[in-house]
């Protein structure tokens, strides 16, 4: 075993095992704990800088995996002493680290919920490898589509509309994201879907978006994003999706064909259908929605504008059509076949906000 003055310890070490029965003949730098780790400290700093100069944030976390014979140094030191409760080597390289990294980048420590996390492995000889995360960002905001898309599809089931567009959306979305945000992992939810041919116009469709290893995070609130006919505005940045979808009302206009001449008393029994509740079926089961108030206005004899107030989410071609899977739908409403030739978006909002439709 060593005797006392055969250590040579680095002022850094000495102070971090505070040993009043131990005093070093001299201090060196090539210490026989952490082998002049202090003075590498800027260097790996540096490094760091470097690896990050890519990435746009605000906070930042450092992790450490130390080589173990730092450890094993330490160790037989304060075993030889009989030195316990004292601050180890890891420790104190991190706090070290973490303070000089955040002089350098002009950025804050934030242990909680880092922009990135930075993750160092640091071998016998001062190796270094910096491994980086970005944590998940959510944002949330609304589109606005002030263009029809014309896409010719084989199957011209509404479902296959609905899913077409509702990828058309999400692709250009993630396309100019990713170029923003420099991200590869985008995650699109919107609240509710319409046809390629619908519009949606006022506040616009309510939507989620998630987005992982992003290197931009300091990103300007209430920023817009434009590509043929489309607008996303996004609104908010979250710290995650909502336990439970919001509730919100839309506004919709429809053209509606019919199958015989349109009198003056078909309008009356739509203007005084007051609230409805309608039972949708499909495949997954049943589900129900409201109708709070619907208007019509002749547009030629077989042809009439239907005005809608009804749940975001709810189908309105399967409600106009009726097709069995409405229950009531229009049809039954007006005693006439009806079809929908196209329907609009014309505002969505929240059950909270006080609005008067236009």
């Amino acid at each position: 075993m060593k005797r006392n003055f055969e250590y040579k310890l680095c002022n850094w070490c000495l102070e971090r095992q505070n040993v009043k029965s131990y005093s070093p003949n001299e201090i060196v730098e090539n210490c026989q704990i952490c082998q002049g780790f202090e003075s590498q400290i800027g260097k790996i700093c540096k490094n760091v800088l470097q690896a990050t100069k890519d990435y746009r944030y605000d906070t930042f976390q450092i992790g450490l995996t130390l080589d173990h014979s730092f450890y094993d140094n330490e160790d037989k030191f304060r075993s030889r002493f009989k030195i316990r409760g004292k601050e180890n080597i890891k420790t104190s390289i991190l706090r070290d680290i973490r303070k000089k990294f955040s002089k350098l980048s002009n950025k804050r420590v934030d242990s909680s919920s880092p922009d990135i996390t930075i993750n160092l492995q640091i071998g016998k000889k001062f190796e270094t490898i910096v491994n980086m995360s970005s944590k998940t960002m959510v944002l949330c905001g609304r589109y606005i589509k002030t263009k029809k898309l014309k896409v010719t599809i084989k199957d011209s089931r509404i479902g296959d509309c609905l899913e077409l567009n509702q990828h058309h959306i999400e692709n250009v979305l993630k396309r100019k994201l990713s170029d923003l945000l420099q991200s590869d992992s985008i995650t699109y939810w919107p609240l509710g879907k319409e046809e390629l041919r619908s519009l949606v116009l006022g506040n616009g469709r309510p939507f989620y978006v998630s987005i992982k290893n992003s290197k931009i995070f300091n990103l300007k609130e209430n920023f817009s994003i434009r590509s043929s006919g489309l607008v996303f505005n996004i609104k908010e940045r979250l710290p995650t999706y909502p336990a439970a979808p919001p509730f919100y009302i839309k506004k919709v206009k429809a053209l509606v064909s019919v199958s015989d001449k349109i009198v003056t008393l078909d309008f009356d029994f739509i203007h005084d259908a007051g609230i409805m509740l309608v039972e949708f079926v499909a495949q997954r089961g049943k589900n129900w929605k409201f109708v709070y108030d619907m208007q019509g206005k002749l547009k030629s004899p077989r042809k009439f504008e239907l005005t809608m107030i009804c749940d975001n989410g709810f189908p309105i071609r399967k409600f106009i059509d009726g097709r069995g899977s409405a229950s009531p739908c229009l049809s039954d409403l007006i005693h006439k076949e009806c079809s929908c030739d196209y329907f609009d978006i014309m505002n969505i909002v929240s059950e909270d906000d006080c609005q008067v439709w236009e």
